[in-house]
This record gives structure tokens, C-alpha cells and sequence, in this order.
């Protein structure tokens, strides 16, 4: 019945699909029928998780950093609980006999050792087994270890409804040698401490659907079923197909289909006509659990008609695998100054690829349909003026991409946070102060619904206020997803302002993985930020210390006060040296590339401005000290008289120094060699 509803399900698809796409081939079915491959009861860890509502997951990715722990700081004479972990639904199927083992992690202090007296019940639909710990563990030293109960399972059917539990009870605690407050604690659901259930159980089916063909394109089918849901997806370590052997290294579509969860491959390898194919399909739940299986399918292909176009599912394609989409963020800013106030120009431009940006074209495709289930996201959008011909067709219509960027006008909110994870405040800032914006998407030259790249592109011009902080980004901007929309992401960021306008400071915390070069002219600043490999776990914040239009704090008036404090300083200084050493102050003019470093580099205006005070306060000071270059008229040791026979001399009437008179001209001045007094002969 299963493998009829199944055939059933993917005739109605072709056909839909025909009268969806009138101008494609029509699609059609291999000669075979949907094949379980995949599995019986498999032996499996089911880890032990939570704090107040415990569970059972074979998905390791839900440890959490800390664990959860009971602690026994007392002796006990009576049964007391450790925990009870339980998985709500099994998969139907058959728990053969075998036996289950329970591992605890623990760690003994504050005392020589404890005898522990434990057991473990683990209950399987409404049959229950008990098992105790081993003699030869209930003694257990001081330090840390792990306890292991052996608890045999007696064959048991299972039900979609039956429950899978464990219960570990401590029946009695005594400590030997105790000393101080003694104590017993049992640990899970931490990386340090993966305590676990090892058992042997139905968990999963791996179905190999019937393939469907499109001219010469092969559509292959993997659905996975389980009680996790989308779990084994997200969580699992990988799924993979190889056909013919040869393994098929294209990322696959994925789909939810009901409960279960549709991997689709394309294989575009056929040789035409009929022919016989093996498939097989592996799937990684934990790590060293691979769930293998395989079949073999007769189909014949078309030479030829196929668009290459991929796989085009009639249900809304999901937007994560469980690993999340590539994400290439790319911001440019511009600030200026425009009638008295501060305004903030920016353009961010999304560059998605991977599922996110298949979801994306698909939706486009089915703006306004109603004759489908979609998610709510999609389903509030406006179809406009899109007409059944258009809506459902493979390709995006320039109707299509209209109306979404005219109802992403008011819709950007809601599409960023619920559709791509992102808060758009966060990224592209409150649009709702803006004087103006527009959003646009770029397909990048394909207009198909296919797995191809495309771009969304905001641009905004918004006034700010001045001399507050202005977050330029942090990483808020992505929400926190459970099943990631993204995997990693790459951002670049531009930012410039013009001579009459300023940042004042960019400054990066919380990480050192985003690489900062901000250089200020005086005809503006310049500023990149850089980063690749980014993942939800980097914490950081961008942030403006004050942009300002403050003609002290702009480039240009910066500049100009700079050079005005230096040049006035060094002119007095030099006044100052007239008739004293000038050595001294021209070695300390290497201060002046200094502080127009610190200009270059973007330093605050406060720094340039005070580190140009104290270079000018320096050369002020050595001025004073700097020692002259001339003995003053006080000097006690009187200078040589200078005698000359070929000329007359002079007698200073000051200090009777003789001075020679070396012209006849007259009057004439002289000056004293020994009091430089000035004496004027006249005759």
C-alpha cells in the first residue's frame, strides 16, 4: 500500500508539473517501484541529554558545553534517582534480544572511595528490564570514571507510538574514609561527559524512491524517515549516492515531504534509452554509524531534452540541509555632512548561495500561489499582477522579480528574520528613519529555479545623530538557529566619509578575526574590514565611538588645527633661540611626523590634538634651557685684546679695551672687542 501511494504520489507530481511548465518535456517515471533499503534494528549510542526535561538522542551535536549532574554529598540507605531519560516515539519494528548498556560518568571527592549500590530499568513499549551494577564496579576510588550497567533486552515489538526509557537509581551510597563533606556526582549531556545508552533498535528508514525522468535528466530520490524528524537531517553526519558507483558530488535538493524528508540527487549520466542502473545511498547518523543500502532501477531517458535546469520540486523546498548555505556579506558607507546634519549612505549587498538561494528562486516562483502549502514567510506575499502562466513556470519572470522588490518595500522586516535568519536592523539598519532606500535582486544572468547564486542588494540614505555611538555591525545580526541557515559567512566592509565629516573612531571587540585599516586625509577617512570563515559561535561588535561634523573632529579642520598648533609653536620656539644653541630644538623636530602618523592612522581627534600641545610645550621648554651662543656683558673673564701695528687704534671709554680703526671713513661705528659697546668716531 505504502509502495502504491507512493507511484500514485509521483504520477500526480509529473502531471502538475506538465501543466505547470506546458513548454518543458513531461517528466516521467523509471519502470520500478520505490525500494526500503534501509534498516533494521541497528545498535546505536543514544546520548543522555537535558537538565529538567531529560531525553534520548543519538546526536552528539546536542551536547552542550557544560553537563547536567546529580550529586549524593551523604550516605543513603534508600533508593533515590538519578535520572530518567526517555525517547517519546521508537520507530516501529522489531527490538531483538541483545543487551543494552548504560554508561554514567562520576567523580568521587572529599573521600578515600564509595561503595555504590546501582541499577538501571530500561522500558520499551509496557515491558520493562532491570539490571544492577557489577560487583566488581561498586567500589569506585576518589577522581572521576564511568560506571557501566549491563541490562539484558528480551525481544520486544515496537510500536510508532512506543516509548523508549532508562531510569538509573542509586539504591545505596556508603563512603569510605570520608573526609570533610564527601561526595558522589554523576555526570551527562556535556561534551566532557557523553554518558550514553548503547542500544539495539529500529530508528530509521531509508527509502530509495522510484527515480523520475525529464527528457535525458535523472531525478534520484532518497527518504529518510525517523522519529526525529528534521533532526536527521540537521544532525546526522552526512548522506551521500553513488550511481553506477560513481558518486554524485552536486549538492542535492531537500525537501519535507509529510513527515519525512526527501534528499534529491540529479544524474545527468545516462547513455539514452533503456537501461538498468544500481544506486545506493549512504547515511552517516553518528560518527561510526553508517547506514548503507542499495538497489537497482530500469529506466529509459530521452536524448536531448532536458534543460539542465535540476530538479524542481512541486513542494516548498527547505533552506537549510543541516550544514546552512554559504553567505558573502559585502557593506559600503559613506558619511557626509548636508545642511547641518550627518548623513549615512549604505549599500549591503547579500551574495546567497547553496539551498538558501534555490528557496529563494523557488519562492519567486510561486509568489501569490495558493493552490499549494507553503510556509508562512512565503505565503504572505503579494502575487501582484503574476498570472497562473507565469506563477509555477521554472523560470523568473520579469513580473516576478518586480513584485518582489516593490513588496519587499514593506515586507523586508518579516523576510529577513523569518525567511533568512537575519535581523534586518541588525545588517541594513532601521529602515524606517531612512530618507530613502530601495531593494533590489540580482540573479546573476540566471533566471532559472535552480541551485545557482544570486544577490540582494539594499541601498539607503539615512540621517544620524551626532556624537552618539553608532553600531556599524555586530554579530546579533544573525539569529540564532537550531537547524543553520548558514553555514559560515565572509564580510567585507568600506567605509569613507568626506572632509567636512567624521567617525571620530572605529574600533572591532570581542574578536580579533575581523582585520581593521582605517587611515584618515585631510580630505576624508577611508576604513576596510575584513573577515572570511565566520560561523554563529565569533561574537563581535563594530562600533563608531562619535560620528561628528565638528569642524575640530573632520578631517579637514583636524588637518588644519594640527598643522597650525606645530607651525605657531615652532616659529615661537625658534624666536626663542635667536642667540642660543638651535641644536637641541631641530632634533626634536622628529615629533612631527609622529603626530602626523597619528593623524593617518585615524587616531581620535583628542590624542592629535593633545599630543600636538606637548610637542610645541617640548620645544617650548628646550628653547628655555638651550644654552647661548655669546658670553654676556657680567662674564668675569674679560676677552683678548686684539692688537693691530698697521692701524690706529681706539680706547673703549667702557673698558679702555684699544679697538682698531680699519677705514677712514667717517663717522664710523665700531664695535668693543672686549664689552661689545658700540663706539661712534665721528673725526
Amino acid at each position: 500500500m505504502e509502495s502504491m501511494r507512493g507511484r500514485a504520489f509521483l504520477l500526480l507530481s509529473c502531471f502538475m508539473l506538465s501543466l505547470l511548465a506546458p513548454f518543458s518535456p513531461l517528466a516521467s517515471n523509471a519502470r520500478a517501484e520505490d525500494a526500503k533499503v534501509c534498516c533494521e534494528a541497528t545498535q546505536v549510542d543514544l546520548f543522555l541529554l537535558g537538565d529538567v526535561d531529560l531525553q534520548l538522542s543519538p546526536f552528539a551535536d546536542l551536547l552542550s558545553e557544560t553537563s547536567t549532574s546529580a550529586s549524593f554529598e551523604t550516605s543513603i540507605t534508600s533508593s533515590a534517582q538519578v535520572g530518567d531519560w526517555s525517547l517519546e516515539s521508537a520507530w516501529p519494528g522489531t527490538v531483538p534480544e541483545s543487551t543494552w548498556t548504560v554508561e554514567l560518568g562520576y567523580t568521587v571527592s572529599d573521600a578515600g572511595g564509595a561503595q555504590l549500590n546501582m541499577s538501571a530499568t530500561v522500558t520499551i513499549g509496557g515491558s520493562s528490564f532491570t539490571a544492577f551494577l557489577g560487583v566488581d564496579q561498586q567500589f569506585v576510588p576518589q577522581g572521576s570514571g564511568t560506571i557501566t550497567i549491563d541490562v539484558p533486552v528480551e525481544e520486544v515489538q515496537v510500536s510508532g507510538t512506543s516509548e523508549i526509557a532508562v531510569s538509573v537509581n542509586a539504591r545505596t551510597i556508603t563512603f569510605t574514609v570520608p573526609s570533610g563533606g564527601p561526595k558522589v556526582e554523576f555526570f551527562w549531556g556535556g561534551e566532557e561527559h557523553p554518558s550514553a545508552l548503547t542500544a539495539v533498535l529500529p530508528l530509521i528508514d531509508l527509502t530509495l524512491d522510484e527515480p523520475l525522468i525529464e527528457g535525458d535528466m535523472v531525478y534520484f530520490a532518497v527518504r529518510i524517515e525517523s522519529p526525529f524528524g528534521m533532526e536527521s537531517l540537521v544532525f546526522s553526519k552526512g548522506i551521500s549516492l553513488q550511481v553506477n558507483g560513481i558518486e554524485q558530488t552536486e549538492d542535492p535538493t531537500e525537501v519535507l515531504d509529510g513527515e519525512a524528508i526527501l534528499v534529491i540527487w540529479t544524474w545527468d549520466g545516462a547513455a539514452g534509452g533503456q537501461e538498468t542502473v544500481s544506486v545506493s545511498v549512504s547515511y552517516e547518523l553518528q560518527d561510526g554509524l553508517i547506514l548503507t543500502g542499495s538497489t537497482s532501477f530500469d529506466i529509459e531517458t530521452f536524448d536531448g531534452s532536458g534543460d539542465g535546469g535540476g530538479y524542481y520540486p512541486l513542494n516548498e523546498p527547505l533552506r537549510t540541509n543541516g550544514k546552512g548555505s554559504p553567505l558573502d556579506v559585502y557593506m559600503s558607507m559613506e558619511l557626509e555632512s548636508d545642511g547641518g546634519e550627518l548623513l549615512l549612505g549604505q549599500t549591503t549587498i547579500l551574495t546567497i548561495e547553496g539551498e538558501m538561494a534555490f528557496w529563494i528562486r523557488w519562492g519567486l516562483d510561486h509568489l501569490g500561489d495558493e493552490s499549494i502549502p507553503l510556509s508562512t514567510v512565503l505565503k504572505n506575499f503579494d502575487g501582484g499582477n503574476i498570472n497562473d502562466e507565469q506563477r509555477g513556470s521554472r523560470v523568473i519572470e520579469n513580473a516576478e522579480l518586480s513584485q518582489f522588490e516593490n513588496y519587499m518595500d514593506s515586507y523586508y522586516i518579516t523576510f529577513f528574520q523569518f525567511g533568512l535568519g537575519l535581523e534586518s536592523d541588525e545588517i541594513i539598519g532601521d529602515l524606517s528613519k531612512a530618507q530613502s532606500f530601495a531593494i533590489t535582486l540580482d540573479l546573476m544572468g540566471e533566471d532559472r529555479v535552480r541551485n545557482a547564486p544570486l544577490k540582494l542588494r539594499i541601498d539607503s540614505l539615512t540621517p544620524i545623530a551626532e556624537s552618539t555611538n553608532y553600531r556599524i555591525l555586530n554579530s546579533a545580526f544573525m539569529t540564532s538557529q537550531p537547524s543553520p541557515l548558514w553555514s559560515s559567512y565572509d564580510l567585507f566592509i568600506t567605509i569613507k566619509t568626506t572632509a567636512m565629516s567624521s567617525f571620530s573612531s572605529i574600533e572591532v571587540k570581542e574578536t580579533d578575526q575581523i582585520e581593521l585599516n582605517y587611515l584618515r586625509f585631510p580630505w576624508g577617512e577611508s576604513a576596510t574590514l575584513s573577515a572570511s570563515g565566520l560561523t554563529q559561535s565569533v561574537d563581535f561588535t563594530i562600533d563608531a565611538d562619535a560620528p561628528s561634523k565638528s569642524i575640530l573632529f573632520t578631517p579637514i579642520g583636524l588637518t588644519a588645527a594640527m598643522t597650525l598648533i606645530l607651525a605657531g609653536g615652532l616659529f615661537i620656539a625658534f624666536r626663542m633661540v635667536s642667540n642660543r644653541s638651535k641644536y637641541p630644538l631641530m632634533i626634536e623636530m622628529i615629533l612631527v611626523p609622529m603626530v602626523f602618523l597619528l593623524h593617518f592612522f585615524a587616531f581620535e581627534a583628542v590624542y592629535i590634538l593633545g599630543s600636538s600641545g606637548g610637542i610645541v610645550f617640548i620645544w617650548w621648554a628646550t628653547a628655555v634651557i638651550s644654552p647661548r651662543t655669546t658670553a654676556s656683558s657680567t662674564d668675569s673673564k674679560p676677552k683678548p685684546q686684539l692688537v693691530v701695528e698697521n692701524f690706529p687704534t681706539i680706547a673703549c671709554p667702557e673698558c679702555q679695551t684699544s679697538n682698531p680703526v680699519t677705514s677712514d671713513l667717517r663717522p664710523i661705528r665700531i664695535q668693543c672687542a672686549g664689552c661689545d659697546r658700540i663706539i661712534k668716531i665721528v673725526a
